[in-house]
């Protein structure tokens, strides 16, 4: 799932025992590392009609500074299926009647995301006509999105100019 993760570590470790630098890092991962990241994934998913929630988790240990940021909510499953792709599966009707849905033919479905870091299409079918009278479709499956690798790279730039900033800041204040 989306983890953004700060390394340069090494050559402090010696100060992350500090009880207050530690507290100092996570009372800025708090207010600020990790509202940014949500707000980030919650912009990715801004047009989707099930949108999924967004929380956060930092971790702070000898090794390592991580936030990860993981899918919640009722909508958390459709996330991890764009997000990880699909294979492909049969779609069997359910209760009475038959499927209906609008297809124009391989290729006329515009998506709303793309692999790795392409969002804000319109997700609709183009010159489509509405199918019905069938009992089975068979989804060819979806690519995987791969949002977080997306977000990763764009917040990594940020995200280590920040930390810096924060144990610069922290180590002065002991």
């Amino acid at each position: 799932m989306p983890t953004v993760a700060y390394r340069a570590i090494r050559s402090r470790r010696k100060f992350i025992k500090s009880k207050e630098i530690k507290a100092y890092l996570g009372a800025h991962l708090d207010s600020d590392v990790k509202p940014r990241l949500v707000r980030r994934f919650d912009l990715i998913v801004a047009n989707w009609h099930h949108k999924p929630e967004f929380r956060a988790r930092k971790y702070i240990t000898a090794d390592f500074i991580k936030v990860h940021v993981y899918p919640a909510g009722p909508n958390k499953q459709i996330y991890k299926w764009v997000t990880g792709g699909t294979k492909p599966h049969p779609i069997p009707k359910h209760g009475p009647g038959f499927l209906a849905f609008v297809w124009g033919g391989p290729g006329s479905y515009k998506a709303k995301t793309k692999p790795v870091g392409q969002f804000g299409g319109p997700g609709v079918v183009v010159g489509g006509t509405l199918r019905s009278g069938v009992m089975q479709v068979q989804h060819p499956g979806t690519e995987a999105r791969k949002i977080e690798e997306s977000v990763r790279n764009d917040a990594k730039r940020w995200y280590s100019r920040t930390m810096e900033n924060a144990w610069r800041r922290a180590i002065r204040s002991v």
